[in-house]
């Protein structure tokens, strides 16, 4: 990644374009409302799609196996503090934590793959 291409440059802004789309399709149908389902969720799997291809053009090796771990990881520590602060595990609940929580991993794991590339690219010339 030595320059900016066409196709880095597209998945730099694929989130501002995911969430904007993800946006509308849960306003245009309300599944707020009858499903209560945010932006967040509809934008997750989008999100990791964007995460393989990103780090493909970073670092030239796809993240999906570390996601896969981290997200299993996620799943298990949801599960293990709401069995601790309930004394149950509610699974309408857990899934939708663990989702939500699954959202922001994998957002923050994107914006720190822009940076990296974009740091990488200008320490490159």
């Amino acid at each position: 990644m030595n320059t900016i291409t066409p196709m880095l440059f597209f998945w730099i802004f694929y989130p501002f374009i995911m969430m904007s789309a993800s946006h509308f399709i849960v306003k245009r149908w309300s599944l707020l409302q009858r499903y209560q389902l945010r932006t967040s969720d509809i934008a997750t799997p989008l999100l990791y799609i964007g995460l393989h291809y990103l780090s493909l053009q970073v670092f030239s090796v796809s993240v999906i196996p570390y996601m896969i771990m981290i997200v299993s990881m996620i799943g298990i520590i949801v599960a293990v503090v709401q069995a601790r602060i309930y004394g149950d595990i509610h699974y309408k609940f857990y899934f939708k934590m663990f989702w939500r929580f699954t959202f922001l991993v994998s957002l923050l794991i994107y914006i720190f793959l822009i940076v990296y590339g974009l740091i990488r690219l200008l320490y490159a010339f």
